[in-house]
């Protein structure tokens, strides 16, 4: 079963409203368009984007697994900003795009387990 688009847009725009930021605000911040803000915030999106939900939850300073629905609890938890970087990173990257395209369903302890075993890895060199 996937996300619930319309809780998710619900705590988008509750969170937003919370924070007294604007739709410009949080796009400019997260680098989208004001529009792909308010789709996110209407449960428009078909297709909900792992980084953009966690560029969100942190520019709005909010637990991403509240935000989709997977917490009841609204404040960020230990890590959400590392595995968004992460994610970033792995978006602007080109080698590593097929990385983001298999971590896309992922829930938030996947994604932490993927970051902790990488992490590992490098730090064996």
């Amino acid at each position: 079963m996937g996300m619930d688009l319309k809780l998710l847009g619900v705590r988008i725009r509750n969170a937003r409203k919370l924070r007294q930021m604007t739709l410009d605000e949080v796009a400019a911040q997260i680098g989208v368009n004001k529009s792909t803000v308010q789709r996110y915030e209407k449960g428009s999106i078909k297709t909900p984007k792992v980084p953009v939900i966690r560029a969100m939850a942190g520019a709005l300073a909010v637990n991403y697994a509240w935000l989709t629905g997977e917490s009841t609890d609204m404040e960020p938890v230990d890590g959400d900003e590392e595995i968004t970087n992460y994610l970033r990173l792995l978006e602007e990257r080109p080698e590593l795009r097929s990385l983001l395209k298999t971590a896309k369903g992922a829930n938030p302890g996947q994604v932490q387990a993927v970051v902790n075993f990488l992490t590992a890895l490098r730090s064996d060199e």
